[in-house]
């Protein structure tokens, strides 16, 4: 009996691919990937070779990009992109799609001045059917509104990001999955423009919606809360901050478990909220617990462990515990000078932590050498006229005119009656 010999197609290797793409098998994906190529090779027919290596090289591309191989990335769409102008009978939403996602690549690289135009070359792609690419511009607009977000541009981003929620609402209903994400994009961006009452109905409903789509106890729906506790703590409004913040870390401890980096970030906030309450007794073993996660995670000398070190400090200084606090600052003092080296703008806040401290303890001598100090490290690393370099000196400036001789009176010499 002969052998039988099967023909495996490109398109079954791209497939294969596709599946071990899709189950972060990336080492494979890329050798199934190129495997497809050698196969187009063999091809005969020119359109159809074209069309396959077009698929191929997007797919390739996006491979890369979620690796974060960005120049890789870069390379694999302007290679779909290039056939795609020289094939006839190539979706333009095809094209749309890469531009798109060169857009995102440029952005992760840091080319900012490409980013803009790559995402106006898909909109001008799509909005030439506007109907049938409503999902695609509302996608494409959000990226877009994102980076302008991103750069403080809040005035473009936000009517960017409205229509894009419009489009959706409008496509696929409002109570669709993908209306949770941006609907979460829009709050943060009123959030961080200080529009408190706008951005706080926007969070709710982001959290109901995704809430429907994962679950109550679902990681997704304790980003959001998160997002929720700050806007509250923002707005002073406490008891609502508190609870958003628990549930988070309710939720990240069940899930994600106690030492995990978002569960110590939940932690961060509520440790600072209780102290901008005053409620020392409750921040004070939430900063020791983040200490110690990061010390375990980081090393004892680490400036995420610097950072905690001085708000546990914080705390003690503002309980009337300065014995408690002094030890602590210079511990922070001591990691930020090995870790930053000594003329870095954070020894000159370190210090500067410590000039307070040692002036609220009548110390003016040795407040004195800290402020000092400090002025020297910041006007060196910041220049003499940075505002924050301005304000220390105001602070010396103060602390000596404590440390002048006191007169007696006005000066005269009292005479004796006759």
């Amino acid at each position: 009996m002969g052998r039988v010999t099967e023909d495996i197609g490109w398109l079954t290797y791209f497939e294969t691919a596709t599946k071990a793409y899709q189950m972060a098998r990336y080492v494979d994906a890329e050798k199934l990937f190129q495997k497809t190529l050698e196969e187009l090779d063999k091809g005969t027919d020119e359109a159809e070779v074209r069309r396959g290596r077009i698929k191929v090289h997007a797919a390739v591309g996006d491979l890369y990009l979620v690796q974060g191989w960005y120049s890789e990335a870069e390379s694999a769409f302007r290679k779909a992109v290039g056939l795609n102008e020289k094939t006839t009978d190539v979706r333009e939403e095809d094209t749309a799609e890469i531009f798109s996602k060169l857009a995102k690549v440029y952005r992760a690289q840091g080319r900012y001045e490409e980013v803009e135009p790559y995402f106006r070359r898909a909109l001008t792609i799509y909005e030439k059917y506007p109907e049938k690419n409503a999902v695609d511009i509302a996608a494409t607009l959000e990226g877009l509104a994102d980076f302008f977000r991103a750069h403080g541009k809040y005035d473009q981003a936000e009517p960017l990001f409205q229509k894009a929620l419009s489009l959706r609402e409008s496509s696929v209903g409002a109570e669709h999955p993908t209306i949770g994400p941006i609907s979460t994009n829009l709050a943060l961006l009123y959030h961080a423009s200080s529009k408190y009452d706008q951005a706080e109905p926007l969070y709710e409903r982001a959290v109901k919606i995704t809430e429907a789509e994962w679950g109550e106890d679902h990681p997704s729906v304790a980003i959001i809360l998160n997002y929720q506790g700050e806007l509250y703590r923002q707005m002073n409004k406490f008891p609502l901050a508190e609870k958003k913040h628990w549930r988070a870390l309710s939720i990240r401890q069940k899930q994600l478990g106690l030492d995990h980096p978002s569960t110590a970030q939940t932690l961060s906030n509520l440790a600072l909220l209780f102290h901008l309450q005053c409620k020392y007794d409750q921040a004070e073993p939430l900063y020791k617990t983040l200490i110690e996660q990061r010390t375990k995670d980081w090393g004892a000398n680490h400036m995420h462990v610097a950072e905690m070190i001085t708000n546990l400090a914080d705390v003690y200084r503002d309980a009337g515990r300065n014995n408690d606090a002094e030890p602590l600052y210079w511990r922070a003092l001591n990691i930020t000078q090995e870790c930053m080296g000594p003329e870095h703008p954070s020894v000159a806040k370190a210090l500067r932590h410590l000039a307070e401290l040692y002036e609220e303890k009548q110390n003016f001598e040795e407040a004195d050498r800290l402020y000092k100090w400090g002025l020297d490290v910041s006007g060196h690393a910041l220049g003499t006229e940075h505002p924050d370099v301005a304000e220390l000196m105001a602070q010396y400036n103060a602390l000596l005119k404590k440390m002048e001789p006191k007169g007696d009176g006005d000066g005269g010499v009292e005479s004796e009656p006759d």
